[in-house]
């Protein structure tokens, strides 16, 4: 059996997302509960920063005489800049908090500050209803939506409207389109994004862009931008495919929920893009992931020369293929829309589900 790399592109699936705390706490909604994208489904007291002062080796003192020179004691709260350590009153030499904090251990001739734990709360992100609780640790929510993963992704989370800002797939997001009417919304490109519009879409507070490619040079002006980035197809001035232009055009105007979190080892999580739709649409059967390639499937190319083109799988041979490096691979027939299918390495192309 054929099990090649998949991709979600569907106008309406179930969808089930778990949101976990990075540490224990508290669960604050139960199962069946109805939610929001903005609602805090639990909540967690973080750890705060710390710092351990070598106040013997800063004083110049032996460990033995260390706690005569400390002006704290053990559970003291201290500020930024306090004196926790002196040697002799006139003397200049003195060891001060880094960080505002408590006294939480002393010995060895250090003093160990911890800054207050930080509260931390874990919000819904997307509608939905709460199907399954996991106690102190999150939730799992399931909904009916549309859902496009991505091939890159960077930044959190966020909620908008979309706004197709171009007329076809290959045309890239340019600033000049970008007005104040985009304040607030997800925009949606094609063939990927300029600097110009990247700083004009920052300025203009947008709540996220989708686009189909990505130049590289741009990787480090997209990561520290306070909206998410989804790029759809790969690094590089690529056309969104057909089937994602087509579905994000379909919602145009619609909320979304949006998120560039990637992350591709340990638990693999693709940047997404969630539409919302009717609590009593009834989602069409979906194939499981990891089914096996069949005659029929949509799928996507993701080499050259059809880099990003989408189309039909009509044939599976049973025989390993020759192609242009002399070597010979397992692959299928695809109807990409240009006559005659093409054979395509079973690498070299994705299932969108």
């Amino acid at each position: 059996m054929i099990h090649p790399a998949e991709t979600q592109v569907t106008p309406s699936t179930t969808v089930r997302r778990e949101r976990m705390l990075p540490a224990p706490g508290d669960v604050l909604v139960r199962v069946g509960e109805r939610v929001e994208p903005t609602q805090v489904v639990a909540r967690a007291d973080m750890p705060g920063d710390f710092r351990i002062l070598h106040v013997a080796h800063a004083l110049g003192v032996p460990i033995s005489r260390v706690k005569r020179c400390l002006r704290v004691n053990l559970g003291d709260e201290v500020q930024r800049g306090q004196v926790l350590a002196k040697r002799g009153r006139l003397s200049a030499s003195a060891v001060k908090s880094p960080i505002d904090g408590s006294v939480t251990a002393i010995g060895g001739g250090r003093i160990l500050i911890e800054a207050p734990y930080t509260p931390f709360e874990l919000r819904a992100s997307i509608y939905g209803t709460v199907s399954h609780v996991l106690e102190r640790h999150g939730v799992v929510i399931e909904t009916t939506g549309a859902v496009v993963q991505g091939a890159w992704g960077a930044g959190g989370e966020s909620l908008g409207v979309l706004r197709c800002m171009v007329k076809s797939p290959d045309e890239p997001l340019q600033a000049k389109a970008i007005d104040p009417s985009c304040h607030g919304t997800i925009l949606v490109g094609g063939s990927g994004v300029s600097d110009a519009a990247l700083k004009r879409a920052q300025e203009l507070q947008v709540r996220g862009i989708v686009v189909g490619g990505l130049l590289p040079e741009l990787i480090s002006q997209v990561e520290p931008l306070p909206f998410p980035v989804v790029v759809t197809e790969c690094i590089g001035g690529v056309p969104m495919s057909a089937p994602i232009f087509r579905l994000l055009t379909a919602y145009d105007g619609q909320e979304a929920s949006i998120s560039g979190r990637t992350q591709l080892r340990w638990g693999i999580v693709r940047p997404e893009i969630v539409i919302p739709l009717p609590a009593d649409t009834s989602p069409p059967a979906q194939a499981q992931p990891g089914a096996p390639l069949t005659v029929g499937a949509r799928v996507r190319l993701v080499r050259a020369p059809y880099l990003g083109v989408a189309g039909t799988v009509v044939a599976l041979p049973a025989h390993a293929h020759p192609i242009e490096t002399g070597a010979r691979v397992h692959g299928a027939q695809v109807d990409i829309g240009q006559g005659a299918p093409v054979f395509v390495p079973l690498v070299n192309l994705e299932v969108l589900r």
